[in-house]
């Protein structure tokens, strides 16, 4: 049975921008992801898919208003909880878009280097390490409600794409950039709606099973 992790944000844990609640089960992103893999995928192994997506979480930067959003201090401890995993998939970056960071796409994209090396270096129960599919996330909306502190973040989030397409390029990683099928709704700008999780949904699973014929 094929174990897959999701680490991501907010837009992985199911932030709904209309009312801030989570969106259910059968909407969020992941939940149709596993949904595709085992109703639609031609195979006959079924999959476990395990969502660890948290408010606010950056790659590798402390909130000091929000504590324990560091993804790469959290990272070791999620992979040594649910190993054996057969693929990690990391989509993180928005936060990292705050001000109060260093917050320029080629520093974000070192700290999705710094998970995929954490990934690497984390004993998978003996197994070989999981498989790593790098996920640049939904671009910003240009009405952000949060936009101060979030300086040029429209403008920057078009940019992450190309950097983590490099540093997968590099890594030996796979890649998808989410804004080639959702962006962040108007509502708040940093969050996708109901119809982005199905197209990003749709869009990883294609990509999965045609990385796991």
């Amino acid at each position: 049975m094929p174990r897959i992790l999701c680490f991501g944000d907010s837009n992985t844990w199911g932030y709904n921008p209309s009312n801030g609640e989570r969106w259910p089960d059968g909407v969020r992103w992941t939940s149709r992801l596993q949904q595709h893999l085992n109703e639609e995928s031609q195979k006959p192994t079924a999959w476990t898919l395990i969502e660890e997506g948290l408010n606010g979480r950056t790659t590798m930067w402390n909130d000091v208003l929000k504590p324990h959003r560091d993804g790469s201090a959290a990272l070791p401890m999620v992979l040594l909880t649910h190993r054996p995993l057969d693929w990690v998939v990391i989509m993180l970056g928005t936060n990292d878009l705050k001000s109060q960071y260093p917050s320029e796409p080629a520093w974000i994209a070192e700290g999705v280097r710094k998970l995929v090396g954490q990934v690497r270096e984390t004993d998978n129960a003996g197994q070989t390490a999981p498989q790593i599919l790098i996920v640049s996330p939904a671009p910003m909306h240009d009405a952000n409600n949060w936009a101060s502190g979030f300086i040029n973040g429209r403008e920057k989030s078009l940019q992450l794409a190309s950097f983590f397409s490099a540093v997968a390029k590099e890594e030996g990683c796979y890649f998808l950039d989410a804004g080639q099928v959702c962006e962040a709704s108007p509502i708040d700008g940093l969050h996708i709606d109901a119809q982005g999780h199905a197209a990003l949904a749709a869009f990883i699973y294609e990509a999965l099973e045609g990385l796991t014929d």
